[in-house]
């Protein structure tokens, strides 16, 4: 393959020049196949992002976006009626806004700003992947992300992922610049990507820390020349601006308290992980004098492992490097561990040579020992889930090894549920693409391990930090890289061969079949985008449903209610949000003090719910009550919560009316509770 310009010059010099003449003679033919593959993606992908954007009812998660943009069009700002501010996609709620103004339906202006910027990224898919791998990379990197079917589901998903990946994506071409190319103009193109993905989505942070990469990696060490450290300071104000902003819980702002004054924050409970149902290892640890004895061993080889670096008479950053990598050894994490090594030799804060060193080599048997400790304590305090697979109970007791950065949950899990030959495949090839870079890490800095390192350290951040959900989406923004990179990989292993041209044509079409094997690659999802077996997902598995979007029928369910629920006396209890979008005539919101999404949720201490501006029900006695003084009660809650509520609701005489796999309407009549029996 023909690699023209800088990124000849590039590769050159960090790869030993292969004689590969065939490549040369069959870029031409490589570069048609893949720009016809390109064009007829492009223009089925964007066919499949706009196709009946108003088809699908409102996701919950999009429904908070709708009711912002309506409180935004009525306040001038995104203010709630009972107090505080949704601050949240702040960019894409004005936007909204305007296309309202101009005539679009609510449902559709969110939608139609996600589908435009999936669009808009594209070109800078493009330029990456020319710039990492010549053209052909570039335009097969289109064509995948076109007919990506996650990257078209949020696409038409009105929230802030598909338009802040279009920023991050634009933000890396200027950080290429900045990195590579040495450009100092490209400084103000990230500083003002770094604001607009901050007011987009909170994962602007990871921006802001990313702006203060390229001059470390232009020079490999911490000894940065005088300008350099003066020009960081106007990154070090974006940080502090958009820390603040991203940090600045605006909901909770305003006159009157948003939670009762006797709410405790300790009792809500969160979503069940059974990865953290494995051993509290420090507890363990303390409460056996027999294993504080035994941690002597790791403590004894750490001390002799300091001691050999600081007789190694220099304090450079491998041995901050090294010492950072000990700490982490003896707080059991070993992710940690591998991360910071990583990050050594990809930024050259370190060499292959120094990391060879007798000093080093005493660093990992330490590291080793440590490992060995916290395993043996591990295997000794694990007895298993009391229910679940083999394979559950061996990722629980691994977890409290590699807990941070938290990539088994975060990233690991939800992928390997969701969709595990397409995560297989990009972690294979993505990590032959991190190989070739620590191969050649000393040779200069190439636009492939720039691109690498800051979709490292992003990912890494990604995982450190701690939503109350792990899904997929939450790491979206780096999906097109990971596809650049595993691009690139496929075509340097093709390259490597002594190919004829008839089979280096095929190149293109290898790329993309393998992308074909993969769950992300479904025509027929894409030809029917506007379908209700394709909305609802109807037959996928839970894991596939959240990777993609959740969404029920309000519709039908608003539909429902309005034919059995709109009698006199007949009153409607909603435990989903969306419901009074389709349906105004609910009266009451529940969600339980112990719920995760109690503090989101209320406002003016409790009283009323935030979004809907409905009273707020925060208990089952407070149910129970309602529902005592009611001819007729209907609830509609989630179906995965009906058992429990049922249980405690069992004498008021609850009965099923209608549900769907994830929500069912509980009906409750006038009459006398019994005192115990089934329902």
């Amino acid at each position: 393959m023909v690699f023209k310009g800088r990124q000849a010059a590039n590769l050159t010099r960090i790869t030993p020049a292969p004689s590969n003449a065939s490549w040369p003679a069959a870029t031409g033919g490589a570069l048609a196949v893949a720009l016809a593959a390109a064009l007829c993606a492009l223009v089925l992908g964007v066919f499949a992002r706009f196709k009946s954007l108003a088809a699908a009812p409102l996701a919950v998660d999009e429904y908070f976006i709708v009711r912002s943009v309506q409180n935004l069009l009525h306040h001038g700002l995104p203010l709630f009626d009972c107090g505080g501010a949704y601050t949240r996609a702040l960019v894409l709620q004005y936007l909204a806004a305007g296309l309202d103004i101009l005539g679009f339906p609510a449902e559709i202006a969110p939608r139609m700003i996600s589908a435009t910027c999936s669009v808009i990224a594209l070109p800078a898919a493009y330029v990456l992947g020319r710039r990492v791998s010549g053209p052909v990379v570039g335009l097969l990197a289109v064509a995948v992300l076109a007919l990506s079917v996650w990257e078209t589901e949020m696409g038409r998903f009105g929230r802030m992922y598909a338009p802040f990946q279009a920023v991050f994506l634009w933000y890396l071409v200027f950080f290429l610049r900045r990195t590579v190319d040495r450009d100092s103009r490209a400084d103000w193109g990230l500083i003002a990507l770094t604001v607009l993905g901050a007011l987009l989505w909170e994962g602007g942070v990871f921006l802001a820390v990313a702006n203060f990469l390229p001059p470390f990696l232009q020079h490999g060490s911490l000894k940065l020349p005088k300008q350099e450290w003066l020009g960081l300071l106007k990154y070090a104000g974006v940080l502090v601006a958009a820390g603040w902003f991203i940090g600045t819980d605006f909901r909770m702002l305003g006159g009157t308290p948003a939670l009762p004054g006797d709410y405790d924050p300790s009792g809500a409970a969160g979503l069940a992980d059974f990865l953290q149902s494995g051993p509290q290892l420090w507890q363990v640890l303390r409460s056996n004098p027999a294993w504080m004895a035994l941690l002597a061993l790791p403590l004894g080889a750490t001390l002799t492992a300091v001691r050999a670096l600081w007789r190694r008479g220099a304090a450079d950053l491998t041995a901050a490097g090294l010492l950072a990598a000990l700490v982490a050894a003896l707080a059991h994490q070993f992710l940690a561990v591998a991360a910071i090594i990583l990050l050594l030799l990809l930024l050259r804060f370190s060499s292959w040579q120094e990391l060879r060193s007798p000093p080093a080599r005493t660093v990992y048997v330490a590291i080793g020992v440590c490992a060995l400790f916290w395993c043996i304590l591990t295997g000794a305090s694990w007895t298993g889930p009391a229910a679940g697979s083999t394979w559950k109970a061996v990722a629980a007791s691994i977890y409290p090894l590699v807990s941070f950065p938290d990539l088994l949950g975060q990233v690991v899990h939800p992928w390997a549920a969701a969709v595990p030959a397409l995560g297989l495949g990009l972690a294979f090839l993505v990590g032959m693409s991190l190989i070739h870079s620590l191969r050649y890490s000393e040779n200069g800095l190439t636009d492939e391990r720039a691109l690498l390192v800051v979709w490292l350290c992003l990912l890494l951040a990604a995982c450190s930090s701690s939503p109350i959900r792990h899904e997929t989406r939450y790491v979206f923004f780096l999906y097109p890289v990971a596809i650049v990179l595993s691009l690139t990989a496929v075509v340097r292993l093709a390259s490597g061969l002594r190919a004829d041209r008839r089979i280096a044509v095929l190149v293109p079409v290898l790329c993309l079949g393998l992308f074909a094997m993969s769950e992300d690659f479904q025509l027929g999802h894409l030809f029917r985008i506007d379908s209700p077996a394709v909305i609802y997902q109807a037959q996928a598995t839970p894991a596939k449903q959240e990777h993609l979007v959740v969404r029920d029928d309000t519709r039908a369910l608003a539909n429902w209610l309005s034919l059995h629920a709109g009698g006199a006396g007949s009153v409607v209890i909603s435990a989903f949000q969306s419901l009074d979008y389709y349906y105004p005539q609910v009266a009451y919101f529940y969600v339980d003090r112990g719920d995760f999404n109690f503090e989101a949720y209320a406002c003016r201490r409790g009283t009323l719910e935030r979004w809907s501006n409905r009273p707020l029900l925060q208990s089952v006695a407070a149910l129970e009550t309602l529902i005592r003084r009611q001819p007729q009660t209907r609830l509609v809650t989630y179906s995965a919560r009906l058992g429990p509520l049922l249980a405690q609701l069992a004498r008021d005489r609850p009965r099923v009316e209608w549900s769907t796999d994830h929500l069912s309407v509980v009906t409750f009549d006038a009459g006398q509770p019994r005192a115990t029996g089934a329902f």
